[in-house]
């Protein structure tokens, strides 16, 4: 190169989010309509606005990462489940920034819609991003589940019961459990190295009224094993559970030894 000539730019490629978003969710066999790819996209900005300059929701800031790893990652909830379009219960516990919940109520806007999250910040962003969508029939709570799941207007009253991060898998089910209805679901995201674990913890699933149905298996954009697993509630809930979160997580510990 010589001196004083200028370097050539190379374009940055800019992606059509809602084309993207649609050939993404068409490819593991989603359909995404027009009027949710309107939605998404607003999603999508909000959560970089907040995320850049009020707090940080999210480590995965790039279109295509929100695509996958958030909105696509969500709505396989559908496929696992063989949801149509019809009314049911969902609890979103320790959801964030809304997932899995918000987008499952994008492409399923007759459901009702609750989501719970410790962090004020969190439930602050939730407040403001439902009315930007435009949705409604949706709560949201700034509480603890454990604390949550002893007031009788939420114990077992949900169709399903959604946690997509929420740590360790005795947690998963203590917390989760009681909210679901007899006959519902607790849906729980996890990977490969996760499952051995439920065989371990199969006597507290049974002892809290359920048993596990199905782990579903699917593939993103990367070569990640992930899989929802399906916990079916046969049965009540002991009203003893679930127990405090001190008192929860010395017994994962004492269990670890």
């Amino acid at each position: 190169m010589l001196l004083g000539e200028r370097r050539s730019e190379v374009p940055i490629e800019i992606i059509d989010f809602k084309k993207f978003l649609k050939e993404s969710a068409n490819s593991i066999g989603i359909h995404v309509a027009s009027e949710p790819l309107n939605m998404f996209e607003v999603y999508k900005n909000v959560l970089k606005e907040w995320n850049t300059s009020r707090v940080n929701l999210t480590s995965i800031e790039d279109d295509e990462g929100i695509v996958f790893k958030h909105f696509i990652d969500s709505l396989v909830f559908s496929k696992a489940f063989k949801i149509s379009d019809k009314e049911f219960t969902l609890l979103d516990l320790g959801s964030g920034a809304g997932f899995p919940g918000v987008p499952i109520k994008i492409a399923f806007r007759n459901i009702q819609l609750t989501l719970v999250d410790s962090q004020k910040k969190r439930a602050l962003f939730l407040a403001v991003l439902l009315p930007r969508l435009g949705l409604s029939n949706v709560n949201v709570f700034n509480s603890r589940g454990e604390e949550l799941a002893r007031d009788v207007r939420f114990r077992e009253q949900f169709d399903f019961v959604t946690m997509r991060e929420f740590g360790k898998i005795p947690l998963n089910i203590e917390i989760g459990l009681p909210f679901v209805k007899v006959g519902g679901y607790l849906a729980l995201w996890k990977g490969e190295k996760d499952l051995a674990e439920f065989d371990k913890y199969k006597e507290l699933i049974s002892e809290l009224g359920a048993s596990v149905e199905e782990f579903y298996p699917y593939s993103l954009n990367d070569s990640v094993k992930r899989y929802i697993v399906k916990v079916k509630k046969g049965w009540v809930t002991p009203k003893k559970y679930p127990r405090s979160f001190a008192t929860i997580t010395r017994s994962i510990k004492k269990n670890a030894r």
